[in-house]
């Protein structure tokens, strides 16, 4: 990231106990690209669970003063503030807090956890969680998985999405299926699944 943007103030990197909530806040509302490789929080969800892929037709019920709650559901994990039980920093960064931001500037909001796309469906609103948070709070695309991933197989994903997007100039879908095709023809190429 810094040799491609030439220079040591093109990236602030928030690791172990300096990715608290309120650094992460306060962060990223000056950012044009947010990572986090993390965890990710859903409730009756496990980062170790395989997820369920499908569709079902429900009869929904009509929108209430619960759909609010429904968006709380979801949060990343981060690291907890030393007084956590005095601040609103309590190492979970919820789809509500994320709502709250100022994310207008940010161009790419890259959720590298396991289920980050998961969420409660409401009828005619769509997919209640992470991704919602982000797009209301003004992040333009939001990258995230539907399944519980791998950390090495994330990062090299990862990798490959960066270079595609940054060296190779790749929008993002064209990015996303760079990435995609790179990493499965490099671990069919190392005998890997």
């Amino acid at each position: 990231w810094r040799e491609h943007f030439s220079g040591a103030d093109a990236a602030r990197s928030l690791v172990g106990a300096d990715a608290t909530e309120a650094r992460v806040r306060s962060a990223s509302t000056s950012a044009d690209v947010l990572h986090f490789a993390t965890h990710s929080i859903g409730t009756g969800t496990d980062c170790a669970l395989a997820a369920t892929r499908g569709f079902a037709l429900v009869t929904d019920q009509p929108a209430d003063a619960n759909a609010a709650s429904m968006l709380a559901s979801t949060a990343l994990a981060l690291a907890g503030s030393r007084d956590a039980a005095q601040s609103e920093d309590d190492g979970l960064l919820g789809a509500e807090e994320i709502a709250t931001l100022d994310l207008s500037r940010v161009h790419w909001a890259v959720l590298a956890a396991c289920a980050t796309a998961a969420g409660a469906t409401r009828h005619y609103e769509g997919l209640f969680g992470l991704s919602r948070a982000f797009r209301l709070a003004g992040a333009r695309t939001v990258i995230m998985s539907l399944w519980p991933v791998d950390d090495a197989a994330t990062a090299q994903w990862t990798e490959a999405l960066y270079a595609a997007r940054l060296s190779r100039g790749l929008d993002s879908a064209a990015a996303m299926q760079t990435a995609q095709r790179d990493v499965l023809a490099a671990r069919r190429r190392s005998g890997e699944s």
